[in-house]
């Protein structure tokens, strides 16, 4: 058996906060498009129904692949 370092030590805890760091991002972008899309939905001007009907279409898509209960291949298929 190897023994380890404090170089992979240090490279496990580095690896562990940039994941954590790429996960606090893709929440933050997802809250940001989910945002954008419900200022697309409040406005309903006859003009813009189109596209707040499209981004309803889009959040709801969103929240059910969010669903736990939804499976990536579900997702992948786009068939949920």
């Amino acid at each position: 058996m190897t023994q380890r370092d404090d170089g992979h030590d240090f490279r496990d805890s580095k690896n562990r906060a940039e994941a954590y760091e790429r996960k606090q991002k893709y929440e933050a972008i997802l809250n940001m498009v989910i945002r954008w899309l419900d200022s697309n939905i409040d406005d309903t001007d006859d003009k813009f129904y189109l596209v707040a009907q499209d981004s309803a279409d889009l959040k709801e898509k969103i929240e059910l692949a969010l669903d736990p209960s939804t499976t990536i291949r579900e997702i992948k298929d786009g068939d949920f």
